[in-house]
């Protein structure tokens, strides 16, 4: 029995054999860690700083700090952009950054209480907010701070046609130019008062600003209370005896048996991963009151895996099916529609005496589409005297009547280039081959299709 519980003491030490006392839970206002620099920041109550090489988890310096006594507090969402350490206030609008042991205010914004609880995270060395409450509403939008004119601007969704609902508490993983959102709080359409489970996956191309539904969470899913980012994925502890491992990015879900020494992390603190190693915040054995900082490796982290899932479900594969069983089963028809549509995209039809484009009616009289027909179906030369005959107005004399046909022909390529949307005639003249003193016309036959 002594030898199974030296064999237990050893192996817990190898797995997070470093260790740092942080004190009290109560003093500890706030944390953040500094992947560039690896070192942690620790915000105390007592408006001390304390600094911790995550190298050796020894404590590099401690400082007092001193903080606007007005619209701030230590506890406010912490966010690290290039080594700058800024403080987000959770309503939304103020921004204060510390510098020189000094926190101050810096943008040009306003509390205007329109994003409460939004989430906040960096992107390309900026900083986003997504959703977010205020006024009886949800947002469901991206808003970064701009660090030359220091105030907030809006990311315009300009490439979609759908939306996400308006959430708070979202959760966000990015992946290179890809936004997911999931998860979080919403209103409900029907009764403003009423808060409700966002189960709604959402995806956003940030290069295209274009959003696009995945799907719902799957209803086997627990609700987290906290989480902590790992790569592209993020890992969920939750009361039972298990540990969730979701890549939404790949639309996976493992869950895992819960080791002892993760019942010990700490929900109201942010454990995070960097460079192989789990950085957990965790009381002590003796004294839950009592935090410690203590590392685990990548390999000791996860137990034994007890399931294989999806994070969230859609009906892509019963629309697969069905729409291949419904061109299976149509499928000669269907090609027939679609070859001739095929052929005749972007293209002009002419039916009846009438000129046809995209299901519309273009609006040109028998005059004109006898014209167009002329051009099309004459296997020899057009002149001006061809078109005279059918555009001949015999109380004016030749001159005014080649004004008018010249005016005609304009109106032609006006019209049909502007439905084409081309910037092109597709009816030009030329001298003659035969005769360099006569006018001939053409047309440009790729844009029509006769009947």
């Amino acid at each position: 029995m002594r030898k199974i519980l030296f064999l237990f003491l050893i192996l817990s030490f190898n797995s997070f054999s470093q260790s740092i006392d942080l004190g009290e839970l109560k003093t500890l206002e706030n944390t953040f860690v500094d992947k560039k620099n690896k070192e942690l920041f620790v915000f105390y109550s007592n408006d001390s700083l304390s600094i911790i090489d995550l190298t050796t988890l020894k404590e590099k310096s401690k400082s007092k700090i001193s903080y606007p006594k007005k619209d701030f507090n230590l506890k406010f969402p912490i966010i690290n952009i290039d080594s700058q350490v800024y403080f987000l206030h959770p309503l939304g609008g103020l921004v204060f950054r510390l510098k020189n042991d000094k926190i101050s205010r810096i943008d040009k914004s306003y509390d205007h209480r329109m994003q409460i609880s939004s989430t906040i995270f960096p992107y390309n060395d900026t900083i986003y907010r997504y959703g977010g409450y205020g006024f009886w509403s949800h947002r469901n939008f991206f808003t970064y701070f701009n660090k030359t004119t220091k105030d907030w601007r809006i990311i315009p969704p300009k490439g979609s046609d759908v939306l996400p609902k308006g959430s708070h508490s979202s959760i966000i993983t990015v992946d290179k130019n890809t936004i997911y959102v999931y998860g979080g709080i919403s209103t409900d359409e029907f009764n403003p008062l009423n808060f409700i489970e966002n189960k709604e996956v959402w995806k956003f191309e940030s290069n295209k600003k274009s959003w696009k539904n995945l799907g719902s969470l799957e209803s086997n899913l627990p609700e987290f209370e906290h989480f902590i980012p790992y790569k592209n994925k993020q890992i969920f502890i939750d009361e039972s005896n298990t540990l969730y491992l979701l890549d939404v990015v790949n639309n996976q879900l493992k869950t895992y048996e819960k080791k002892p020494i993760q019942e010990k992390i700490v929900s109201s603190m942010h454990s995070f991963y960097m460079d192989g190693v789990f950085y957990c915040f965790v009381t002590e054995n003796d004294n839950e009151t009592k935090i410690k900082l203590i590392t685990i490796s990548e390999d000791d982290f996860f137990d034994k895996l007890i399931r294989e899932g999806s994070v969230y479900y859609n009906n892509e594969r019963v629309y697969y099916f069905i729409g291949f069983l419904f061109l299976v089963v149509i499928s000669i028809p269907v090609y027939r529609i679609l070859r001739s549509n095929y052929r005749n995209r972007n293209k002009i039809i002419i039916d009846k005496g009438k000129l046809i484009f995209n299901k519309r009616i273009i609006p040109l009289d028998e005059t004109r589409v006898s014209i167009i027909k002329l051009l099309l179906t004459s296997t020899e030369e057009v002149t001006l005297s061809d078109i005279m005959e059918i555009h001949n107005k015999k109380d004016l004399n030749y001159g005014h009547n080649t004004r008018v046909i010249k005016e005609t022909i304009e109106e032609i390529n006006f019209k049909i280039s502007s439905t084409l949307g081309i910037t092109k005639d597709v009816i030009n003249s030329k001298k003659s081959d035969l005769d360099k003193r006569i006018k001939s016309y053409s047309i440009d036959k790729s844009y029509f299709n006769v009947k």
